[in-house]
């Protein structure tokens, strides 16, 4: 089964898979896959795919792919890890296990991220070990040990009267934990207070673990802001592919779903693991899985793949695992108070609020750079202002429990952030039902109009689908508006409550347009249509009086973006 992760205009990490046969690419609708994008065409590539062969063909459009960087002549074969590029779209090429293909879900967005890990997997019958990562047998072991002498190894002190109220000192199979573990563990927080980075403590102690556990695979996933679960070490007795990473998504949503350390024995006898091409290749038979962090969300996983049928020492390694995670987490959180001093890390989280990470790291540049007294600063802008709404909120309100209503607004501002993120926009505040976007501010890309009707678009269509998995009594229409003008635009506040504004007549303008769309419109005014060309079918409303203002507004009702049109000015075509 063959793959592909999509990034670009109204994707965000989102996985196709591809099955026998031929997927068509481009921005015309009878395609597989609709890309959007100036630089790309109506019928712009096809991918083909047989069995274990899979290959890319350009259509002869006229800005042409890119195969890692390379223009593309005619037909290529493509493998794992390559990233193909379709105008302002990357495709990376994935060959994930049969199991872990069908069960990985991607549905989850969230401001600035997806999280990757499949839920459809029942392992729970195949996990022969489940421990709670705030109960590690390792810790009471230590409190059990006797002082001795390290070329005699450590006695346990299972014959010592625990004072009152103490545990009671382990007996049996849970003392044995072997002077090599005790090492370890010893090693790893030596280097946690001595290591010159977070990598370079993550790269010793997988390095010790892999060791000391006899595994042929040791990796740490950590959690990225945006929620993605990113490898931060990996460690593997073989060769691997730049960017593959050995563990299985379905092991490690089980554990984090648990908050629980888990074993699973047995992987190549069991159905569900032994048809998977990593378990062959990675010379798996056991997997350990451990969360980083005690509570959720957690910081991240301790992941290993062992080879082997012995199940007697699995109960101690987990348990040693288990003690090297929590070592890890005090890890995490040491170096990112060291690496991020105090005030940037609260600038970069109140950045984070507005802006996609790409802008967040840009912004937060340029205003430690200009210091303290430009922190809040307004500034005129030409901005596209982009308001979304509800319809009929209040009457939904009236007929659903709240946990409902909530789980709506939670998809309203999950996806909508993460949407208009991608199209590079600013998220500028949410008004319950409703969300406020601008495209042009803190920076304008020139393009900015094109890119708030086409995120507008997007966000209709995504709000569509949202809704059809939804019982008809809870379902929804958006109302979006847009309008393109002159604002003041900036940060307003202090350090410890930071806000981004935008003010200005083409803000209240795109407001009451919104409140005045009938459900599903995407309402445009004449100011921005005459921003974004001739690009999009629209459907001409006349002129209105705008609410409060002498004024008046031609609007139109964008219907679609013309797939004809597809280039911009001054693209320069080959």
């Amino acid at each position: 089964m063959w793959q592909i992760i999509i990034n670009g205009p109204g994707y965000f990490d989102t996985p196709y898979d591809l099955s026998d046969g031929t997927t068509t690419l481009g921005r015309a609708d009878e395609n597989d896959i609709v890309l959007s994008g100036d630089l790309v065409s109506r019928k712009h590539a096809r991918i083909h795919v047989a069995g274990e062969v899979i290959r890319l063909e350009d259509l002869g459009s006229r800005n042409g792919s890119r195969l890692n960087g390379e223009r593309v002549k005619g037909t290529v074969d493509l493998k794992v890890s390559d990233t193909v590029h379709v105008g302002e779209n990357s495709l990376g090429i994935r060959q994930p296990g049969a199991v872990e293909a069908a069960t990985t879900e991607v549905v989850d967005l969230s401001a600035g991220g997806v999280r990757r890990f499949g839920n459809g997997l029942d392992i729970a019958s195949a996990v022969i070990l489940a421990k709670d990562v705030r109960d590690s047998v390792v810790l009471r072991v230590l409190d059990n040990i006797l002082p001795f002498d390290a070329g005699s190894g450590p006695p346990l002190a299972s014959d010592v009267t625990p004072p009152h109220g103490t545990q009671a000192p382990l007996t049996g199979e849970k003392q044995r934990i072997g002077y090599e573990s005790l090492v370890l563990l010893y090693k790893v927080s030596e280097t946690l207070s001595t290591a010159a980075s977070l990598q370079a403590f993550l790269d010793d102690t997988a390095d010790r673990v892999m060791k000391r556990v006899n595994a042929t695979t040791a990796v740490v996933l950590l959690r990225h802001p945006t929620g993605v679960m990113v490898p931060a070490a990996v460690r593997h007795s073989g060769k691997l592919e730049q960017g593959e990473v050995p563990v299985s998504d379905a092991v490690v949503s089980a554990a984090l779903a648990k908050g629980a350390a888990i074993a699973v024995a047995d992987v190549r006898d069991d159905s569900r693991f032994a048809d998977r091409e990593s378990v062959v290749m990675y010379g798996i038979d056991q997997v350990l899985c451990v969360p980083i962090g005690q509570h959720e969300p957690f910081a991240g996983v301790l992941y290993l793949n062992k080879a082997g049928k012995d199940r007697g020492e699995l109960e101690p390694l987990l348990d040693l695992c288990t003690a090297v995670s929590h070592l890890i987490a005090s890890g995490v959180e040491k170096f990112a108070l060291r690496d991020k001093p105090p005030a940037d890390d609260r600038l970069r989280r109140a950045l984070e609020r507005f802006h996609a990470p790409e802008t967040v790291e840009r912004r937060l540049a340029d205003l430690v750079k200009a210091g303290p007294g430009k922190l809040t600063q307004l500034e005129e802008r030409t901005v596209t202002t982009l308001f979304a709404d509800i319809a009929g909120f209040t009457a939904l309100v009236e007929k659903l429990p709240p946990d409902r209503v909530l789980e709506v607004l939670n998809e309203l501002h999950q996806r909508m952030t993460a949407l208009v993120f991608s199209f590079e926009g600013t998220v500028d505040k949410f008004l319950g039902d409703a969300v406020m976007a601008v495209f042009g501010a803190p920076y304008g890309r020139g393009d900015d109009a094109l890119r708030a009707v086409r995120a507008a678009l997007v966000m209709r269509s995504d709000w569509k689908k949202v809704m059809a998995r939804r019982p008809p009594r809870e379902r929804c229409d958006l109302k979006i508006a847009l309008n393109t003008g002159k604002v003041l635009a900036g940060n307003v506040g202090s350090e410890s409550r930071l806000d981004f504004c935008v003010v200005g007549e083409p803000v209240n303008v795109a407001a009451w347009l919104a409140a005045v769309a009938e459900p599903g419109q995407v309402l445009i005014t004449g100011k921005t249509l005459a921003a974004i060309g001739a690009r999009f079918d629209v459907i001409p409303l006349g002129e209105r009086a705008l609410h409060g203002s002498k004024l008046r507004s031609a609007v139109f009702e964008v219907v679609e973006e013309d797939p004809s049109q597809n280039t911009a000015s001054g693209v320069h075509l080959r």
